[in-house]
């Protein structure tokens, strides 16, 4: 499984925990190009993990237009890695 991250700069322990829930790529995107408003996500990432406290009304707003185009499961989290594990774990909930 593929995961994108967006929002925040070391994530490393926050892709650490995608990989403990099964997804073996994760991309990162920062969020704070310009251009990442008019960036599409891939159409084969199957989570999209966003950082809220790092990222832009106006990229918000994108994303979730994309997301639900694709039909691609979304996370919105701060960038707690105790509150990314809660919101991953009840969407893994739901999902089984």
């Amino acid at each position: 499984m593929r995961a994108l991250i967006i929002g925040g700069d070391y994530v490393e322990q926050i892709a650490d925990e995608l990989s403990s829930y099964g997804y073996s790529r994760v991309e990162h995107w920062n969020g704070r190009k310009q251009g990442d408003t008019r960036r599409s996500i891939p159409s084969n990432v199957d989570l999209v993990l966003v950082l809220t406290d790092y990222t832009s009304h106006p990229l918000l707003k994108h994303l979730k237009q994309e997301t639900q185009r694709l039909g691609v499961a979304v996370v919105y989290s701060r960038r707690s890695l105790v509150e990314v594990r809660q919101k991953l774990e009840a969407t893994h909930r739901r999902a089984a």
